[in-house]
């Protein structure tokens, strides 16, 4: 009786953590599968940094104009060009809204305190960093860029506080 007894309890236990991580999570979640694909994609990947995705095309295309117009555009204001720039025209340029946000991950274990985006694509979301043309990285994927710096989850979407910049 008392085995059935803690089974039960922990049972509920475990639902109640699990329903409360899933409710508080749902960013976190999102971004996870987001560097499963990326780190099973960079597994399947030999040859070239960058792997070919259903929005590959208009990934590269975004990226090459917020390379031209970054380091001249400051969309907040604030008389800087950093990643909030770079987040902001990506979002404003990328073609399909509906497959675009901007994240934050702000992790003070790492130091970690940086606007990007993130891109549906192939059914799960990925992590782009919108300066990797600009400071010549040889891909766009958030964890082949930040390492260890860049936790996943730390990632929470910000695009209602930050699209009010983007010019359309």
């Amino acid at each position: 009786m008392r085995l059935v007894i803690t089974i039960i309890i922990c049972s509920i236990i475990c639902l109640c953590y699990y329903g409360n991580k899933e409710t508080n999570h749902i960013e976190r979640e999102r971004e996870q599968s987001v560097t499963m694909a990326v780190q099973t994609s960079a597994k399947a990947s030999s040859s070239t940094a960058v792997r070919y995705t259903s929005e590959h095309d208009n990934i590269v295309k975004t990226l090459k104009i917020v390379t031209q117009k970054c380091k001249v555009t400051d969309v907040n204001g604030d008389g800087l060009y950093n990643c909030i720039d770079a987040a902001v025209l990506f979002y404003q340029y990328y073609p399909d809204k509906s497959k675009v946000c901007i994240e934050i991950n702000y992790n003070p274990k790492t130091g970690m305190n940086h606007l990007f985006n993130c891109v549906f694509t192939e059914g799960v979301w990925r992590g782009i960093e919108p300066q990797a043309y600009a400071s010549n990285y040889t891909d766009y994927y958030m964890s082949p860029i930040w390492g260890s710096k860049y936790d996943n989850t730390y990632n929470r979407d910000v695009t209602k506080d930050y699209k009010c910049y983007a010019k359309y």
